[in-house]
């Protein structure tokens, strides 16, 4: 399982997520306007989108995080030293933990939109990506 089945649910969770945040680089789907958007979605009261250039990159870096999940998992070939790979998982281990334990320090000054969908969806979904991402680093670390 930790070797086939929580590596593979990773990288589709992370490139699905990635895959959304270049979706708002240029719209505010699934939300009807920016105003909607930025309360229940980026945490704050106003009515503009976040810069696309950092949308971007996030969406870059979380489609990274399932390519290098599957690089340290041994499903495609690796680029560059193993043990580089392996600090990678281990650093996008602790971003998702941080980002979801820490997300609940984010509804302190955030819409209320943003705190019922932090507290139900985006700090717990990180949390999970995160113990995901660990299992997974733990896993190739003992090979």
């Amino acid at each position: 399982m930790v070797r086939t089945v929580i590596p593979v649910a990773l990288a589709m969770a992370l490139t699905a997520i990635g895959l959304l945040h270049f979706v708002w680089v240029f719209s505010p789907w699934p939300m009807r306007d920016a105003v909607t958007f930025s309360r229940a979605i980026g945490g704050v009261d106003d009515d503009k989108m976040p810069p696309a250039p950092s949308t971007a990159l996030v969406g870059l870096a979380l489609i990274g995080g399932a390519v290098l999940t599957l690089m340290v998992n041994g499903s495609i070939p690796t680029l560059g030293p193993g043990w580089l790979s392996l600090v990678g998982m281990y650093g996008l281990t602790a971003v998702l933990l941080a980002r979801g334990l820490g997300g609940y320090l984010m509804n302190s000054r955030a819409p209320s939109e943003f705190q019922r969908l932090n507290t139900v969806l985006y700090s717990p979904l990180c949390v999970a990506l995160g113990i995901m991402s660990g299992i997974v680093a733990v896993a190739a670390s003992g090979r």
